[in-house]
């Protein structure tokens, strides 16, 4: 049995009536695609789930600035939404946005014991996100990240 990339198959003509006639196995890649993409999911909503909790918790007990936490809900989801959608474009965008918040909070002139743990706790989970999606967006069309 040949083994071979669904996407080489289609170059040269070949469908998958055809590779069953041929005996070739085509990887199913939609599947694999949308296992990666539902553990980046998975990884979108700790940073999420922190939102929602501060900015309800904050919003209950009128403390000013309450809706900054859910402008970054609102922010968080509008990736995760994008990410879903356009795995290829989003998953990069998820890695910069993760990086360059990361550099921002770890730069920022204020000294905080808790910065590092803001930093593991609600940017990183972005970046491995991300990373994620992008390789849901390769498996999806059967290319290799390399190419």
């Amino acid at each position: 049995m040949v083994v071979c990339c669904s996407a080489r198959l289609r170059a040269v003509g070949v469908t998958h009536m055809t590779a069953a006639r041929l005996r070739i196995r085509v990887p199913d890649t939609h599947g694999a695609a949308q296992r990666l993409k539902f553990v980046g999911l998975a990884f979108m909503a700790v940073p999420m789930t922190l939102f929602v909790v501060f900015g309800v918790a904050e919003g209950v007990g009128l403390e000013p600035g309450w809706w900054g936490h859910l402008l970054q809900l609102a922010a968080a989801v509008a990736l995760a939404v994008g990410a879903w959608v356009r795995p290829r474009i989003g998953g990069p965008v998820l890695i910069l946005a993760g990086t360059v918040f990361t550099a921002m909070m770890l730069l920022s002139g204020r000294e905080s014991g808790a910065k590092l743990g803001s930093v593991v706790i609600v940017f990183v989970p972005l970046i491995v996100a991300g990373v994620f999606f992008t390789l849901a967006g390769h498996a999806s069309t059967g290319a290799t990240p390399d190419r």
